[in-house]
């Protein structure tokens, strides 16, 4: 079989344009079996999510995280799509049931502690934090400006 990571070039390009029409159309072109291939599907969940189909991002990526449970990319992209459709414990357990490795992650704390945050628990929001800075310290300038985290912010400023 042909190797898809080539195929799926213009694609990205058309998407890293925001042209999201173009994206799709480069999608659809791929012959037939290629078009359950894993990096083709998770092409089309990156579509979905950058198009705001949060529906239908859910939905594919529930089903891909069924059929590829070793792909955590899969639960991360299902847990963020729960979460821009007000479903955020929903997203919290998406993650919370994923593969063990999925814990060796920074994303994976730091998108916790965004849920946390956001469902009011602001002491589990911030060891969450804490653990994932300790991964991966990148993410403590970001979390700065990250709307989901600003609970924690504004709790901190008013001590």
């Amino acid at each position: 079989m042909r190797a898809v990571e080539p195929l799926l070039q213009t694609f990205r390009g058309y998407l890293e344009l925001g042209m999201y029409s173009d994206a799709n159309d480069e999608l659809e072109k791929l012959a037939t079996e290629l078009k359950t291939n894993p990096l083709v599907l998770s092409a089309r969940l990156e579509l979905l999510t950058e198009m705001a189909r949060w529906e239908d991002g859910a939905l594919l990526g529930e089903s891909l995280s069924r059929l590829w449970p070793s792909e955590l990319e899969f639960y991360f992209k299902t847990a963020y799509c729960l979460h821009e459709l007000k479903r955020t414990e929903e997203a919290k357990g998406t993650l919370q049931a994923a593969p063990h490795s999925i814990r060796k992650t920074a994303l994976y704390h730091y998108n916790l502690a965004c849920y946390e945050s956001q469902l009011g628990n602001l002491p589990e929001a911030k060891r969450l934090l804490t653990e994932c800075f300790a991964i991966e310290p990148r993410y403590r300038e970001e979390s700065l400006d990250d709307p989901d985290l600003q609970p924690i912010w504004a709790s901190l400023r008013s001590v």
